[in-house]
Formats: structure tokens, sequence, C-alpha cells
């Protein structure tokens, strides 16, 4: 298969974090907005096998990947320098790309918004609506969290790195890609939230040889017996379906447990992703949970 990097520029605020899983589910939306139910069933089926056609990262600052999570230091003699430095590298997201893949190197201009926190969060409380007759509950307030990305002084609109593992050619990987997000990304999408458009698409070649790895998106592990050495933080994902499910009686899909981006681990064979699609997540039989990710070699 083919690693493709697409640039896309980020035009609003986010309520919905750019996870890998979430990016998957929008390019199959796409298809059934397009293409309708029998291209989506075939496309869900061959994702089933060992063999999936389209796998996407996490979306990372342009120039940047996910940080790697290593090996914990060693606290002899540690002294206050080294704790400070400590603090410093473990609040650190990112990591730049070209130490991954062959690619160019970030500007400093880019560099500088990534240290600086490449989101600006903002907390917006809004009135509770009566879904019986439509009007504001007397006293009922929730807060929705948005976040800003941060641009740089030589962008117009922030750009982000999305990485999309795929047997398909360019063209179709890009028409896919602008399908995914022409209506909206995430949560608030029909108020303006999540307004993302493709800028470019090319091919990238991975860097280093290894049998190390590091996820780009969350995932699971389908077979422990394959991988070694696992390090990873884990977050609890409790999927909500959407578009034309959005009038189901049972709202949520079924809560699962998903390692996060970044996390290393160790393969005796070459391989490209990790993770497998998720199936029986919800009622109907139809909605699945990505849980794989596209994998690039690391050294440990």
């Amino acid at each position: 298969m083919k690693l493709y990097r697409i640039e896309l520029e980020v035009k609003s605020a986010l309520v919905t974090p750019l996870k890998g899983d979430t990016i998957w589910g929008h390019f199959v939306w796409g298809i059934a907005n397009h293409e309708g139910e029998d291209s989506v069933k075939s496309f869900l089926d061959s994702c089933k096998t060992s063999e999936p056609p389209l796998i996407t990262s996490s979306a990372f600052p342009h120039g940047f990947v996910c940080k790697q999570l290593r090996k914990p230091p060693k606290h002899e003699n540690l002294t206050p320098e080294k704790y400070a430095q400590i603090k410093v590298l473990k609040k650190q997201k990112y990591e730049k790309a070209s130490l991954y893949f062959d690619v160019s190197e970030p500007t400093n201009d880019m560099q500088t918004k990534v240290d600086s926190g490449a989101f600006i969060k903002e907390t917006h409380t809004h009135n509770s609506i009566s879904r019986i007759d439509g009007t504001v509950s007397e006293g009922a307030l929730y807060s929705i969290e948005e976040t800003w990305p941060r641009k740089s002084e030589e962008e117009k609109y922030p750009i982000f790195d999305l990485y999309v593992l795929s047997s398909y050619e360019t063209v179709r990987v890009r028409q896919l890609a602008e399908w995914a997000f022409e209506n909206g990304y995430g949560a608030d999408s029909s108020i303006g939230k999540g307004e993302i458009s493709v800028k470019t698409i090319s091919e990238v070649q991975r860097k280093t040889a290894s049998k190390n790895y590091m996820a780009l998106a969350p995932f699971v592990v389908s077979d422990i017996n394959n991988i070694k050495n696992l390090r990873a933080d884990i977050f609890v994902r409790s999927g909500k379906i959407g578009g034309a499910f959005a009038s189901n009686l049972i709202p949520w899909k079924k809560t699962v447990v998903l390692y996060e981006e970044g996390a290393v681990f160790e393969s005796d064979k070459e391989i490209e992703f990790i993770g497998q699609l998720l199936t029986n997540v919800h009622a109907d039989s139809r909605i699945c949970q990505s849980a794989f990710a596209p994998v690039v070699p690391v050294e440990d």
C-alpha cells in the first residue's frame, strides 16, 4: 500500500478532536453520501479483511507527527535541572515529521507555533433546549469546549497533516478526503464548526527500517502474540452515531478502550498498520468502529 500525506486547511474552531478513528468515519460517510449504501457495504467488507484498503492517521500540525511514547528516563542522580527538562519534554505533544518521513523540515515559524501550543481552548456556555416543546429550559445551562487551531504568521489558515495508508490511487484518495470534510467535521458542524478543506496530497516514504513501530492513530491490538514491548496510553471511546443514523433510538455505540496514537511496540515481521475494524459495536450491525492505525518505523 501507499502512504499519502494530505494537507488540510482548518478554517474554524473544532469541537471534536482530529482523531484518526473519527476522521476515518467521515471518509465512510463521504462514500455513503456520494455512492450509496452498496458502496459503503463493499468498502466495510473489505476493511474487515487482513488488508483494509484505507486507514487514516490522526491529524497533526503541518510538519509534525505525534510524539512517540519513549521509555521512562532513569532517575539516578536526578538533579533539579534534569527534572525540569523531563517536565518540559513530557508536555511536548509533537515531533518533527522529518524524523520519520522523507519530508521537509518545518519552518521556525511553525516550530514556534507548536511550541506555544497547537490549539487555543475556549469554553462557551449554552442554554439547554427542551426536546418536548422546543423552548429554553429555565436555569439549565451546559458548556462546550472549543479549540481554535493556532496559526503561524505565514498561514492564512492553520494547516494540518493527515496520513492515509491506502491501496487506492492518488486521485481516489483525494476524492474521498474531499467528500469526508465537505459537510464539516465533528460536533456542531451544522453551525460552522469543523470547516476543513483539502489543500494538497502527496505520497511520502518512511525513512527508517526498524522492528520498532509507532502508531499514528488510536487502535486496538487484534493479536497480542504478534507484538512485544508495547508502551501506550489508553482512552475510553464512547462513540455516538450521526448522519442518517442520528434519529436512532440508541444514539451511542458500545464503549471501547483504545490505545492512543504515539504508542510504540515491537514486531518481528514488517508491518504497515496495526489493529482492526471493530464490529458489533451497536444494535445496528452495519455500524462499525475504526480501531486500526498506520504505523511508522522508529528507533527505540
